[in-house]
């Protein structure tokens, strides 16, 4: 877990931080890989580090060169006399440098090439070498086992669907006469190619299997399985970063049914709440003042003999003041306001519009508006 803290920091994966991660993972990865073995192994194994020589065609001294630019020190060359008194690897040996760590290079003139161009489909490509070992049997004066050769691709401008080829053939008899009385043969070479780039600036280079050098299966497979720990390493970080992802998506969703549910209960709370505000306010105004059935009651009391109503309404007026309203008939409605000043649940009782006798009821009409007392608070 520290090296995923070294690798990603303590941010989470996101789509835009997964490349960045990738780069790191990679480069620890490879700094971890080299620094288990040896330099000299690793040179090996990644195949860096080689020493180049060169022997030029057009040197009368046929001498092997040694051309690397990044090493301090540069032994001298090797004549074509010690070569034939001894062997390259005794005279490598002699500077210092092992067989298998350096690398023989032979530098023919270009125009002892032959240089054949055209064009391929850019779907062929994966059939290019039978392409162009086709080609110089059919297109070309050589067979192809008489000749050595490379090749160069260049994408067409104008054409995307089609690749310039550059083919390079070097007849084996040029490279031979080369190779006489140098003290090198066929076996001792790596690689030709030609002295000066081609018009695109680009140098082809001929690769030879050299017969004295062991088989590279090895390699192969030493570099096939630190690639397969690299995508077993790669695989594990996707799993790990999949389940992560996964763990947080369930996590969500469980939130967000707890939040939910919590909604719900939170909203069944404010209802009680709410409800229990309502009971409060109105428990309070009963016990502030009377029920409309004590109201009721009291102005059935109140009322003589003889009178009845036909409407009653019961007002609210300013804050904590409330008064009924009554309209009816009574044989004297003058003496009203007087009874129910009387009672205890009644006070400022006054005639609130003309009385007038009702023939048909043999009564007089009357409409009265009293207050109502509150309770006394304890």
């Amino acid at each position: 877990m520290s090296f995923l803290a070294n690798v990603f920091g303590d941010r989470r994966l996101s789509e835009g931080e997964i490349g960045r991660a990738a780069r790191r993972a990679l480069a620890w990865y490879k700094a971890e890989f080299c620094a288990s073995f040896s330099k000299e192994t690793v040179a090996w194994l990644f195949d860096r580090g080689d020493r180049k020589l060169v022997m030029q065609a057009s040197d009368p001294a046929r001498e092997l060169r040694f051309v690397d630019q990044d090493q301090d020190e540069t032994p001298s060359a090797i004549s074509g006399a010690e070569l034939l008194g001894s062997s390259v690897a005794s005279a490598l040996a002699a500077r210092g440098v092992p067989r298998d760590a350096a690398k023989i290079f032979l530098l023919i003139p270009n125009e002892w090439f032959f240089v054949r161009r055209f064009d391929v489909p850019a779907a062929a490509e994966a059939n290019l070498p039978h392409l162009l070992q086709a080609d110089i049997e059919r297109k070309t004066p050589f067979r192809a086992g008489d000749v050595v050769y490379t090749h160069l691709l260049s994408r067409r401008a104008d054409a995307p669907g089609k690749m310039g080829v550059r083919l390079w053939i070097l007849r084996r008899d040029i490279a031979t006469r080369v190779l006489e009385g140098s003290g090198l043969g066929w076996d001792d070479l790596d690689a030709i190619a030609p002295e000066g780039p081609d018009e695109f600036g680009e140098t082809p280079v001929i690769t030879l299997a050299r017969r004295g050098e062991a088989p590279d299966w090895f390699r192969r497979t030493a570099l096939g399985l630190a690639g397969a720990a690299a995508a077993l390493f790669l695989l594990s970080v996707g799993v790990l970063t999949y389940r992560q992802d996964a763990a947080e998506k369930e996590l969500d969703a469980k939130i967000a049914d707890v939040s939910q549910r919590a909604n719900h209960v939170r909203k069944i709370a404010d209802d009680a709440i709410a409800q229990s505000k309502l009971l409060n306010t109105l428990h309070e105004e009963r016990s502030a003042g009377p029920a409309f059935a004590d109201i009721w009651e009291e102005v059935s009391r109140v009322l003589p003999d003889g009178a009845y109503l036909t409407e009653m309404r019961l007002s609210e007026g300013k804050p904590g003041e409330r008064a009924i309203d009554l309209v009816g008939f009574a044989e004297s409605a003058a003496g009203l306001p007087a009874l129910f000043d009387k009672s205890p649940m009644f006070y400022d009782a006054q005639l609130i519009g003309a009385i007038t006798p009702n023939p048909q009821e043999k009564r007089e009409t009357f409409s009265l508006r009293a207050k109502v007392r509150q309770k006394k608070a304890g």
